[in-house]
């Protein structure tokens, strides 16, 4: 789209304004490289149109394409100072999302690469998830170890570290920072089994989302 202004913010947006462009970018700015992990990270966007919108990118200097991968240059990694904040003025303004928003898949590839992998164990171990309502599979579990983080619905056959039962309402609000992690807990739209320290295990290795609503991004136990 063009709005033919010479304003800088209405040139940057016919860079970066058409529908998915930000997703995209986002997708980038969070680590992936291939058009297939893009594409995994933005589901309702046909690969035609990541295409499309690739090429537009890399028209304006701010991606490098090569083969089936994509790299951000130095102005598009530029524009974190733009995605981040955002991020966080749509956590922070903005009601939170929709049921049917929720995609369990994306919830859990979001958290799993928010996680600080120095907090977990060295060798791997499963959270297993069993979604009490969910489009799709209801059982998932996080793969945990220093090397990876990644979501999957088949067992990966591993120790189980704990198993939270919940709502995806519940942990996108625990994780988004919509709701306190206690009164998820108090309400049991998030029940964790396991050993006496899963709770602060789990708090811990999950965390909070970088733009989570309570400014710090670090999650309580507390109110």
């Amino acid at each position: 789209m063009r709005y033919a202004q010479h304003c800088p913010i209405a040139l940057a947006a016919e860079v970066v304004g058409e529908p998915w462009t930000l997703l995209v970018i986002r997708e980038l700015l969070h680590g992936s490289t291939s058009i297939a992990d893009i594409a995994a990270g933005i589901p309702g966007m046909s690969t035609g149109l990541l295409t499309k919108r690739l090429r537009k990118l890399e028209t304006a200097g701010l991606v490098l394409l090569r083969q089936r991968e994509a790299a951000l240059t130095e102005a598009g990694r530029e524009l974190a100072s733009v995605v981040e904040p955002l991020g966080r003025w749509g956590a922070r303004w903005l009601p939170p999302p929709r049921y049917g928003d929720l995609d369990p898949a994306l919830l859990l590839r979001d958290i799993a690469r928010g996680i600080d992998r120095t907090t977990l164990p060295e060798q791997s171990v499963a959270i297993h998830f069993r979604f009490t309502e969910s489009r799709g599979p209801r059982w998932w579990w996080l793969v945990l170890s220093q090397e990876v983080a990644a979501p999957t619905f088949h067992d990966p056959r591993l120790p189980q570290a704990m198993r939270i039962d919940c709502t995806l309402s519940a942990l996108a609000g625990v994780w988004l920072g919509h709701i306190d992690w206690l009164d998820a807990l108090r309400d049991k739209t998030i029940v964790i089994s396991g050993p006496r320290t899963a709770v602060r295990q789990a708090v811990v290795w999950i965390g909070a989302s970088p733009y989570a609503t309570t400014g710090t991004g670090e999650p309580t136990l507390s109110s």
